[in-house]
């Protein structure tokens, strides 16, 4: 994404003269009551219009609409990029600063929890007949704690997804998506030896080899229990584990068989999108959510050609193959100073934007929300939001690791990932690396 902040922050004070001149901030919804008994809620995220993703732009569209539809409460809302957001939000919480609402992940919890600056939000949930029981299995979890909720989930779908034009597949001579890693890596091969890029991977923000890389292949080679003692810290389970090591070794695979552009650690995600848009590249891997982006914004040519897959079976990795990264990514959190009126605007609001409602806009913009949505068959989705649904009817959901792991760890693990693809540290010593973090 476009590294820039925004930051627009109206202040309650002057609303009323903003609203009575006919003017007023892009980033501020609502106004002042007749009655002066106005509400005003600070929001934070990360979400963007101009780059058109599916969920944040309908969480904007439903911002609008609750603002519309509430007068007497005024929304400020301080935007960062997606790829300052987290250290936005931890800087915020060291001095106790933070909004009233704002976006976490699962792998923040445990530690707002602990710092008692989130709101326990079982009882919200089951203010409406249902609603906790409508979201997709597992998209809860990463913002639970104990089994209670801390989070309310926005998209719940799989962070990883290969998109790729079967045109430059076509010119190459490869017929079809290969159906094995090693006819991957010979795909890799045969497009490069025609000048092409395989694929497109702007890790600038580090987090896309962890979310739409790793997170499946992880799974892939352990397993499921390998990491759910990584997550008990039961000593039955370390990243210097050769299987987790041969992950990472995938990936370093990758990176030596020339499957990316060399500019990869200096753009962003936005921009590994824009160079397979472009034709400049046969493949890029993301998440759900760049389906929308695709459908929006690629050219005619490259959208017909464009469909999706995920990794293909590794034969010789120990773990379920039929898998894909996936759940709940970000969830909004309620600061737990917030009381009285304000909070019961903010549990509106919130209910507003995650509903299911809120969730067949989700969908119908391209990406999977966390909430059940009933009718998709008659919805009017798009060609490749329709092929994703198929594509994950078969494949079962895995952790996302860096929605789960802890951010310390996480961090680790990206700073490592990123220089291994660049020959500064082998899979080995990554893993080294990474688990030296986890023993602290």
């Amino acid at each position: 994404m476009k590294a820039f902040i925004l930051k627009l922050t109206l202040f309650v004070a002057i609303v009323s003269l903003l609203t009575a001149c006919g003017s007023g901030d892009d980033n501020a919804t609502g106004s002042e009551n007749q009655d002066g008994d106005d509400v005003s809620i600070s929001l934070m995220h990360y979400y963007n219009k101009e780059l058109g993703e599916p969920a944040p732009t309908a969480q904007l569209e439903k911002l609008d609409e609750f603002a519309a539809n509430n007068p007497d409460v005024t929304i400020n809302q301080e935007i960062q990029s997606h790829d300052n957001y987290e250290t936005k939000v931890k800087t915020l919480a060291a001095g106790d600063e933070l909004p009233d609402v704002f976006l976490i992940k699962g792998s923040m919890t445990q530690q707002f929890l602990e710092n008692e600056q989130v709101m326990n939000l079982d009882a919200f949930l089951n203010e409406n007949d249902g609603w906790q029981d409508q979201f997709v299995d597992g998209t809860l979890t990463p913002f639970q704690v104990d089994g209670s909720a801390y989070g309310v989930p926005i998209s719940g779908g799989a962070t990883h997804i290969v998109y790729y034009n079967q045109a430059i597949f076509d010119e190459v001579g490869i017929e079809a998506f290969p159906a094995t890693w090693d006819e991957f890596l010979a795909a890799i091969d045969t497009l490069n030896e025609n000048d092409v890029t395989p694929i497109a991977l702007g890790n600038k923000g580090k987090w896309v080899l962890n979310s739409s890389y790793l997170s499946t292949l992880g799974n892939r080679y352990t397993g499921d229990e390998w990491f759910n003692n990584i997550l008990a810290n039961n000593g039955e389970a370390a990243f210097t584990d050769q299987p987790f090591i041969d992950a990472l070794g995938a990936i370093n695979q990758l990176a030596d068989r020339g499957a990316f552009n060399e500019n990869m650690n200096s753009i962003d995600n936005s921009e590994q999108q824009a160079m397979y848009m472009n034709g400049k590249a046969a493949m890029f891997i993301e998440g759900d959510w760049a389906a929308g982006s695709i459908s929006s914004n690629a050219p005619e040519d490259v959208l017909e050609n464009t469909h999706v897959a995920i990794f293909p079976a590794i034969d010789d990795a120990g773990g379920n193959q039929n898998t894909v990264s996936g759940g709940g990514g970000w969830a909004y959190a309620i600061n737990a100073d917030v009381t009285g009126e304000k909070l019961e605007a903010i549990k509106d609001m919130i209910y507003h934007l995650t509903n299911e409602d809120a969730g067949k806009l989700i969908l119908e913009k391209g990406q999977m929300p966390a909430i059940k949505v009933s009718g998709t068959e008659d919805m009017d989705l798009g060609r490749l939001t329709r092929e994703i649904l198929e594509l994950l009817e078969d494949n079962k959901y895995v952790p996302i690791y860096d929605t789960i792991l802890e951010p310390a760890l996480i961090e680790e693990m990206n700073n490592n990932m990123q220089i291994m693809v660049i020959d500064q540290v082998t899979p080995e010593e990554a893993a080294e690396n990474i688990q030296k973090v986890y023993s602290k």
